[in-house]
């Protein structure tokens, strides 16, 4: 086939280790990364906003390295895809899930639709270790509690981390996109985003780095230091998950 893979991100701006984009890239297909400024990114308190706006800037200088670009659109997510699907003949949607109930059921909606029409509509794990659905209790349900939850998945394999792509085959017509400035992420964040932004972490290859350094320097130490807030024990994570 040689329709376009509307490539929807979400929470998962990265290259490497991104189970969507590896089974579109095994197509051979051409692909068009999409995100979308909709109901979820409306409802983001202004941090939030401002590092979102910092990493779907930092996202698409990186797919710009490897020929392709990031279409960005402003409205709700299904006019949005209906729109790109009209303009640029893509027979397929794929995304990576979401877990949060508001966001379970736009995207089972969305699936519907789709599937409805005959276009392809895929949902890709990406988020997490292993799928809720995969560790139940022995009654069957999820964990309530933290310590069996833990022994029933520390034994488990984990997959190995599949490596970033170094070209990306776009469409022979790019669809027209929004202007990032336009979006205006950052504007609740006032005089603070200039104080903040310095010491901004954001983009797939600042949280490698950031990751990597915590292996190599401190994790070793994390379980008896963590809990000394003048000590830079911790990874610092938290900012880019």
């Amino acid at each position: 086939m040689t329709s376009p893979i509307l490539l929807w991100f979400r929470r998962d701006l990265r290259l490497a280790d991104n189970p969507m984009l590896k089974a579109a890239l095994e197509t051979g297909r051409p692909l068009i990364p999409v995100f979308l400024h909709d109901e979820a990114v409306d409802s983001l308190g202004a941090a939030p906003k401002f590092r979102l706006g910092l990493s779907i800037a930092q996202f698409s200088a990186d797919l710009g390295k490897l020929g392709s670009r990031l279409t960005l659109r402003r409205g709700r997510a299904q006019d949005c895809l209906d729109a790109l699907i009209a303009e640029t003949g893509a027979t397929s949607v794929w995304w990576s899930r979401c877990y949060d109930t508001p966001t379970k059921t736009r995207d089972t909606a969305i699936k519907a639709t789709f599937k409805s029409r005959d276009i392809d509509a895929r949902s890709f794990s990406g988020h997490l270790i292993y799928e809720p659905w995969s560790v139940e209790t022995g009654q069957g349900g999820f964990y309530r509690v933290y310590t069996p939850f833990w022994n029933a998945v520390r034994g488990r394999a984990i997959a190995e981390p599949h490596a970033a792509p170094v070209r990306l085959r776009g469409p022979g017509t790019w669809p027209v996109s929004d202007d990032l400035q336009d979006w205006a992420l950052g504007a609740a964040m006032n005089q603070g985003g200039s104080v903040v932004a310095s010491y901004a972490c954001v983009g797939e290859q600042a949280a490698l780095a950031r990751l990597g350094n915590f292996v190599e320097t401190r994790i070793d130490t994390y379980k008896t230091r963590r809990d000394f807030p003048g000590v830079q024990a911790t990874s610092g994570l938290s900012e880019n998950l």
